[in-house]
């Protein structure tokens, strides 16, 4: 088998999990709008956080299988995302593109959030405003993802 085929579809499959918690969030926030009944944002704070934490498992993959080093102490998850931004030299091209790591460091920051807080205490503006962003989000990490990939395909058993 080669070096990174496995590595490239469980990245695939990733994403379509990925898709589909975008399908069922824009679903809840359409049920938020609907009936403004806002204890639907509890589930969707979860699953913005169910978001992040799939990409972050990628990129956890990535750093120990492609750059064989996975940031550590108390910043890893922020030290992860700049890592998967940040090009290795002879090894591989960034990741992500300045705009996802941007996006995806407010994603992590709100998931810290969620692991910290009461749902009841949760912003219900910035639950909204992250749950409309994610399809955007979604996009711009898919098409980072599938470069990525088509990198790890060209260089697949060559070293």
């Amino acid at each position: 088998m080669s070096r990174y085929a496995v590595l490239i579809g469980e990245i695939e499959h990733d994403l379509i999990d990925l898709q589909a918690l975008v399908a069922q969030t824009a679903a809840l926030m359409q049920k938020v709008e609907t009936t403004g009944d806002k204890d639907y944002l509890g589930t969707v704070a979860l699953n913005l956080h169910g978001f992040y934490s799939g990409t972050e498992r990628i990129f956890r993959d990535v750093a120990l299988i492609v750059d064989e080093v996975l940031p550590e102490g108390g910043d890893w998850h922020r030290r992860l995302l700049r890592q998967m931004a940040t090009a290795v030299p002879d090894t591989r091209p960034a990741v992500l593109s300045k705009p996802t790591l941007r996006v995806l460091s407010e994603l992590c920051a709100f998931r810290h959030v969620v692991r910290n807080v009461y749902t009841f205490e949760l912003i219900p503006q910035r639950v909204t405003e992250l749950a409309h962003q994610l399809p955007d989000v979604c996009h711009a990490l898919e098409t980072d993802l599938q470069s990525f990939c088509q990198f790890l395909s060209r260089i697949n058993g060559q070293g």
